[in-house]
């Protein structure tokens, strides 16, 4: 048994179902320089949920350990279906017959991406660095639709949200769209309003954002295409832990 089995099977013997939340995220294979970088960046692997050494990164404001805090804590990911509590009548074997089957609807794909800030309310506001692919791709249509797939296919299992976790998705600043996105499927940004992104650094200046890209554009170019192969259930034990990938479902070949 390797060590993320050994992790997979002590997170299963001790979780309260009735506090944990779940997400149905993008991770790239555990194996990959994409992991690995990525995770090296953030300071932290999810799957090992062990603390690694960031790089040094010249020029920014703060070190890269204070501009990252909020990915850190997610994990090295992009979201497919938000963190959500389990109805009460759900199973954690419900959670992975449902992965099983939306798993078994998609072929492997690579995404190309590129460093994108986003959120920056027209340069009004600080935005966040992350990974996106190029809007109207195949790669993008490709990832959209899996997208698509999970917010539908596992809601069946989100618990209700509650006061707290409403007022955290501030919806007076939110569309009506989004609003609508959020009271049905528990969170604003999914299907018309999803953009897939892979989040690099906290809310940051303009300068701390331009650092941040030219690190990161000349590696995405040597890094090559994210290989899109399967999906992973990552769990938030108790409120306020980070989250670690809690098991992962590998797509069907394609013919």
């Amino acid at each position: 048994m390797n060590e993320a089995d050994r992790q997979q099977q002590k997170q299963q013997q001790h979780l309260d179902l009735s506090v944990a939340r779940f997400a149905i995220y993008y991770a790239p294979p555990s194996g990959s320089c994409w992991w690995h970088e990525g995770s090296r960046w953030l300071g932290r692997d999810a799957i090992a949920a062990r603390v690694l050494h960031a790089p040094t990164v010249e020029g920014l404001s703060r070190s890269l350990h204070d501009l990252t805090a909020d990915p850190r804590r997610y994990g090295l990911h992009a979201t497919l279906k938000a963190p959500m509590r389990l109805a009460p009548q759900a199973r954690l074997s419900d959670l992975s017959g449902i992965a099983t089957a939306v798993a078994a609807r998609h072929v492997p794909f690579d995404l190309t991406v590129h460093t994108d800030v986003i959120g920056t309310d027209s340069g009004k506001s600080p935005g966040f660095v992350a990974l996106r692919p190029k809007a109207g791709t195949a790669d993008e249509k490709a990832v959209n639709a899996l997208a698509a797939d999970c917010v539908q296919a596992f809601d069946p299992l989100r618990a209700p949200m509650n006061e707290a976790e409403l007022a955290k998705r501030n919806p007076h600043l939110l569309t009506s769209r989004q609003r609508e996105w959020l009271a049905q499927w528990g969170y604003p940004y999914v299907l018309d309003e999803f953009r897939f992104h892979v989040t690099l650094s906290d809310r940051v200046t303009a300068g701390d954002a331009t650092v941040i890209s030219d690190w990161w554009q000349p590696r995405v170019q040597a890094l090559g295409p994210m290989r899109v192969d399967s999906l992973a259930i990552f769990v938030q034990p108790t409120p306020g832990e980070p989250f670690v990938m809690f098991e992962r479902f590998a797509f069907r070949e394609a013919a």
